[in-house]
């Protein structure tokens, strides 16, 4: 795993940790597409319809809840 990824998933736990839930913003994983969401967790779209059984939903602007996390 990159540094730069390994950061940004460290600065999404801390951010969830502090809120209690994933809050929505602007480098969130759910504006991209879901065939692109499911690929940047490393499966495919058939692994993820069989074990999961729909596809992430893509969120809007209108959607964000905060300002992203700072990685550290």
């Amino acid at each position: 795993m990159s540094a730069p990824l390994e950061d940004a998933i460290m600065a999404a736990m801390s951010h969830r940790m502090k809120h209690g839930r994933h809050l929505h913003h602007r480098n969130c994983i759910h504006n991209l597409p879901p065939e692109e969401q499911v690929a940047m967790r490393g499966k495919s779209v058939d692994w993820w319809m069989t074990v999961v059984g729909r596809m992430p939903e893509q969120i809007t602007p209108e959607q964000w809840e905060c300002e992203p996390p700072l990685a550290a």
